[in-house]
């Protein structure tokens, strides 16, 4: 449907996707997007270093929907990709999405609401966890108010990274997201806190989030590029909340195949 049918009120959107093979679940994750209930966004999606087939699989999905453009690249990396991506993009703010997971119908015009009233630099949400057949296994609930959310940034995650809206010049002042093997969303939230960006999450599931074995699983190496994270605080600006963040990130990275084993989705109290 063409954005010319939902005029646009408060900000406008663009949301990046990058995709690099065929997976079982890159129907579903791009109708989620085409089918939202407030259809006025532009819908970018990078194909990048994948094989000629998973380009016409794309160019076949969003078939002749204007909204969606497909950018060929020929990086693997994310950040890379996210980056180019944005440069790209229109919107005032970017919605990320992951190539294997599911935006709820609601999730654009909620978005929206919030951010009209509270035009905040980032904005996620909960979320629903899934299984590789769709099935819900729990939920991602995340602190919501910006305090919180900075104090809770030594401890783990505090952002669903592809539940997300940035604002477009929040990432171009912070020179866009940095190199990384799993961790340049992390990154991003401590170079934003350092220059005073704010956060805030929305405490309602909008989108599921799929886990299933094809997924990368966190190593020591991007434990480790965790904690060089946390260094590079310390260095530009020591104090106890960054010296407790390089501390725990580091000691993730000394006991990362013990947190391997035991890793699963939990289902966390209400945090504001």
């Amino acid at each position: 449907m063409s954005p010319d049918h939902f005029p646009s009120l408060g900000p406008t959107f663009t949301v990046l996707l990058c995709a690099n093979r065929s997976t079982p679940f890159l129907r579903e994750s791009i109708d989620s997007v085409l089918k939202q209930d407030d259809g006025d966004f532009e819908f970018l999606i990078a194909a990048n270093a994948c094989p000629d087939e998973l380009v016409e699989e794309l160019r076949c999905l969003i078939g002749l929907d204007p909204r969606a453009r497909i950018i060929r690249t020929e990086i693997g990396q994310l950040a890379f990709n996210l980056n180019l991506l944005a440069s790209e993009a229109r919107g005032d703010y970017l919605v990320r999405m992951d190539a294997d997971d599911i935006s709820l119908p609601n999730r654009i015009s909620r978005l929206r609401r919030s951010l009209t009233e509270n035009p905040v630099d980032v904005l996620g949400s909960w979320a629903y966890v899934i299984d590789e057949a769709g099935n819900r296994t729990g939920e991602y609930r995340l602190p919501l108010e910006h305090r919180n959310i900075v104090h809770r940034l030594p401890y783990g995650t505090v952002f669903c990274h592809p539940s997300v809206a940035l604002r477009k010049q929040f990432l171009i002042d912070m020179r866009g997201y940095l190199g990384g093997f799993a961790s340049e969303d992390t990154d991003l939230w401590l170079r934003g806190a350092r220059r005073g960006a704010k956060y805030m999450n929305l405490p309602e599931c909008l989108l599921s989030y799929r886990v299933h074995p094809g997924q990368s699983s966190r190593s020591r190496q991007s434990y480790a590029e965790t904690a060089s994270h946390w260094l590079r605080e310390l260095l530009a600006s020591p104090d106890g909340f960054v010296l407790k963040g390089f501390s725990v990130a580091f000691a993730k990275c000394l006991l990362s195949p013990l947190l391997r084993a035991s890793r699963r989705p939990k289902r966390a109290g209400v945090r504001r």
